[in-house]
């Protein structure tokens, strides 16, 4: 909400450079005076970074700043299980100011769903959930596409291709799930979103280029939603062992599959682990 005031006092201020530059606050050419900020009601923090420190900014979080004297810094784009959602978000902000992509974050988003195991628990449910909403959308537009008449169709390695080549000429937004092409423009493609954009052909000329099937795509969203529950299903297992009830008792070598099982999946360190540990370890003395 905060970046938001932000961008309306901006705008607000300086109305002639917005309309030359949309996305005029994505580039490092504009600042404005703090105290016509809070006068706002846009937060400002100051702070002075010393040798050895870092300073972390968040999403959206706009900020700049000066040398006070000779400098050597380093800066670095980091992305925790939280920052996903927001990563999709930027996508249609980026979209609606027709900016070029960093990166293409479906393309992202596949890649590390194309390896479940390989993700932490964390960062597994937030990419299921990403995906999850890539999916609907891209299922959504693509029934859209062939109701307007769009039949032809096909496979497209997106990610063999180089950035510049597939970007879609309307939004600017790096294509990896799927874009249009026609005959009549054989270097014209645009996305799935702006399929009435590429020509006056009409929609039955057009081709759909997709990286995936709507038959693969929830298969890879199964396989991302067994990764984040199976540590659920793992502690529920240990629980019903360490209850240690007739029925549902575990032999030895059972509990010691639970642990490597652990190991091998990078399950996190919990108590539930170390009493797992404990109890296979006093049988194994008793034995």
């Amino acid at each position: 909400a905060k970046a938001e005031l932000l961008e309306e006092c901006m705008k607000k201020n300086a109305p002639e450079l917005f309309e030359q530059s949309p996305d005029l606050l994505h580039h490092i050419t504009t600042i404005m005076n703090p105290n016509a900020l809070m006068a706002y009601g846009v937060p400002i923090v100051r702070t002075d970074q010393c040798a050895g420190e870092f300073v972390i900014t968040f999403p959206r979080a706009y900020h700049g700043g000066f040398n006070q004297g000779f400098n050597f810094a380093e800066a670095v784009n980091f992305c925790p299980a939280d920052w996903i959602p927001l990563g999709y978000k930027s996508i249609e902000h980026y979209r609606q100011l027709k900016r070029y992509c960093v990166f293409s974050h479906e393309e992202l988003i596949c890649k590390m769903a194309a390896d479940p195991e390989a993700l932490d628990l964390n960062l597994a449910a937030a990419i299921h959930q990403n995906m999850l909403a890539m999916v609907e959308d891209e299922k959504h537009m693509r029934k859209a596409l062939l109701d307007t008449g769009t039949t032809e169709a096909e496979r497209e390695a997106f990610e063999l291709l180089p950035d510049d080549e597939r970007q879609c000429e309307e939004c600017k937004t790096t294509c990896f799930l799927s874009a249009i092409t026609c005959e009549c423009s054989p270097n014209k493609i645009v996305c799935i979103h702006h399929a009435d954009k590429l020509c006056d052909c009409g929609p039955s000329k057009h081709t759909l280029r997709y990286r995936y099937t709507l038959d693969e795509l929830p298969a890879m969203l199964h396989k991302l939603k067994v990764r984040a529950e199976s540590f659920d299903n793992w502690a529920f297992k240990v629980k019903t062992a360490l209850e240690a009830n007739t029925d549902t008792k575990l032999e030895l070598p059972e509990m010691r599959e639970l642990i490597t099982e652990a190991q091998e999946k990078k399950f996190p360190d919990s108590p539930l682990l170390q009493s797992l540990i404990e109890a296979v370890t006093e049988a194994e003395q008793c034995a």
